[in-house]
């Protein structure tokens, strides 16, 4: 087992599609981070500046104070229909968990006893390890575009760990339901097809189809697990003052997500038992 999963790990740090998702992603946190600090320069030259009010320069200081550590991640994760670091992480398990139907290097590999259960533990460990370095290389980015922003960084752990910790329950959620649907179709198109339906939560139009018709009793779409974790948000950002309601907390994603993951590795375990494998 600890064998494989060594192998797994190397395999992980060498696959081309982490790195390249890492960079996407400080790629468009360059990008917001340039339009940000634009806009907020743009907003000061334009607010009047009547009596009592601030000096568009002081009102340049404020705005650009608001810019921390919270409100990067905050639009990467909550803003409606931007989900771009689990597209990035999904599409990457796509890749790395097909690799191997698409090679045929399974296919004596899950003649071996137990193999298919070390298979999938050793998958889901070295997936997990994959999103904790490519969330802690982003916040890593957000903390040093908050330092270029002239800002004190302040990192609250008791708001970011839980929220990140339920992000992550979310990817692995992903993850699980990625790899089942290769195990069944062994495919390398099913597995990215998945993921960026997945990802881009496409089941979520479903959701609202349904909830229109009206037979359920209650609103599907706010049992959606996507749809739950797009509408976290961290204190003190703008997703937090734009949010009309009581806030989602941990609380309700949590069962979602680890449900699906749960689910997920029952079907994978039943499907790895009986599917014969085609490569």
């Amino acid at each position: 087992m600890m064998q494989y999963l060594k192998m797994d790990i190397r395999r992980m740090l060498r696959t081309r599609g982490l790195y390249i998702g890492i960079l996407v992603s400080l790629f468009f946190l360059g990008i917001f981070s340039v339009a940000s600090y634009l806009v907020t320069g743009i907003a000061s030259e334009i607010m009047p500046a009547g009596s009592g009010a601030l000096p568009p320069t002081e009102l340049l200081v404020q705005a650009r104070k608001m810019m921390n550590v919270n409100y990067f991640l905050s639009f990467f994760f909550s803003m409606p229909g931007f989900r771009l670091l689990h597209m990035l992480l999904a599409l990457f398990a796509a890749g790395f968990l097909s690799k191997e139907h698409q090679t045929g290097y399974l296919k004596n590999m899950f003649s071996i006893p137990r193999m298919r259960e070390k298979w999938l533990v050793s998958k889901m460990i070295t997936l997990l390890l994959a999103s904790l370095l490519f969330y802690a290389v982003f916040l890593l980015a957000c903390v040093i575009t908050v330092m270029l922003f002239g800002n004190a960084v302040h990192i609250n752990w008791s708001d970011i760990g839980p929220f990140l910790g339920t992000q992550l329950t979310v990817d692995m959620a992903l993850f699980a339901l990625i790899m089942l649907a290769v195990t069944v179709i062994q495919s390398r198109t099913a597995a990215v097809v998945s993921a960026l339906m997945l990802s881009f939560n496409m089941q979520g139009l479903l959701y609202l189809l349904i909830d229109q018709i009206g037979f359920l009793p209650f609103k599907l779409r706010d049992y959606g697990m996507m749809n739950l974790a797009a509408q976290m948000s961290l204190p003190e950002t703008l997703t937090s003052i734009l949010t009309q309601g009581d806030p989602v907390t941990a609380s309700q994603v949590l069962p979602l997500s680890l449900g699906w993951f749960a689910v997920a590795l029952v079907f994978i375990w039943l499907a790895l038992r009986r599917v014969d494998y085609k490569g």
